[in-house]
């Protein structure tokens, strides 16, 4: 059987339902525990063998498509570790996924390219390993699981099963990277308590979840504490910030509340970007 001549995959974007920053590690990095769920917004990633090096063209969002965007990054670490580094490989990205904006659209482009190249390239390639040397929350994208407990930096994963949640996604344009988010953090904050989180999420009351990352974040970005308050001004549940942030989301009761509360939200701020998605 011959090789397909592409593959196609659709890389999701997640949110961060709760991330604890616990201590700074001897290494630079920090532990955290955080609860990541998938959702169904998402980039589409394009792969398919052609010429010589590593080609990446983006559709959607201005990114760099050179050696630096993680996406290439990826291509270049499968084929290393597959020992095919003369292979051509050609890369389309068509981004939805709002950029550095705490949503994992990046991490998640990498983990399809990693996932297409696996079926294009086929190799006894770790890509767990694989995936994990590029980024935690690649690590998480490439295991092909609706949420999961992280820990450590981010690596260490255990699949979690959670109630479908729908949500809606805000973000203000402000771009705010993972490596700022973390030195701005303020102070240590407790444990996550992933272990009563879906009852929570169940219930009618707010879920608590809680970003460690916040508080610095929004000290220099007040623009997110904005957000929040519009959020919550919908009268939506637990608003927080993803990630690092600076796209905030809420949780509606159902999908016909988490678009009306998306529209009202457009009208009031059109430079923002307001998006009613739900989990997958």
């Amino acid at each position: 059987m011959s090789a397909p001549a592409e593959a196609r995959r659709a890389a999701h974007a997640k949110v961060n339902l709760g991330l604890s920053v616990l201590a700074r590690r001897g290494d630079g990095y920090h532990e955290i525990e955080t609860v990541m769920a998938r959702v169904a917004l998402h980039d589409d990633v394009r792969v398919w063998l052609a010429g010589e090096g590593v080609r990446l063209e983006v559709e959607g969002a201005e990114v760099p498509t050179g050696e630096d965007n993680l996406a290439v990054k990826a291509a270049r670490a499968y084929l290393g570790a597959a020992g095919r580094d003369g292979v051509g490989v050609r890369i389309a990205l068509h981004k939805r996924i709002p950029v550095a904006a705490g949503l994992g659209g990046g991490s998640s482009d990498a983990a399809a390219v990693l996932d297409a190249l696996a079926r294009l390239v086929p190799a006894a390639v770790d890509l767990p390993a694989t995936a994990a040397g590029l980024g935690s929350d690649v690590a998480f994208f490439v295991r092909d699981v609706p949420a999961a407990l992280a820990r450590g930096r981010g690596e260490r994963l255990e699949p979690l099963l959670l109630p479908p949640l729908r949500l809606v996604l805000a973000f203000p344009g402000v771009v705010v990277s993972a490596r700022d988010a973390y030195a701005w953090t303020q102070s240590f904050t407790p444990r996550l308590r992933a272990d009563t989180l879906a009852e929570r999420l169940l219930g009618a009351g707010d879920p608590g979840f809680v970003n460690g990352l916040q508080p610095g974040v929004v000290r220099e970005h007040k623009e997110i504490r904005e957000v929040l308050t519009a959020l919550r001004g919908e009268g939506l549940r637990g608003a927080v910030m993803s990630g690092s942030g600076s796209c905030c989301f809420a949780l509606a009761s159902d999908a016909g509340a988490a678009g009306e509360a998306a529209s009202r939200l457009r009208a009031r701020h059109p430079g923002w970007t307001v998006i009613a998605t739900h989990t997958v």
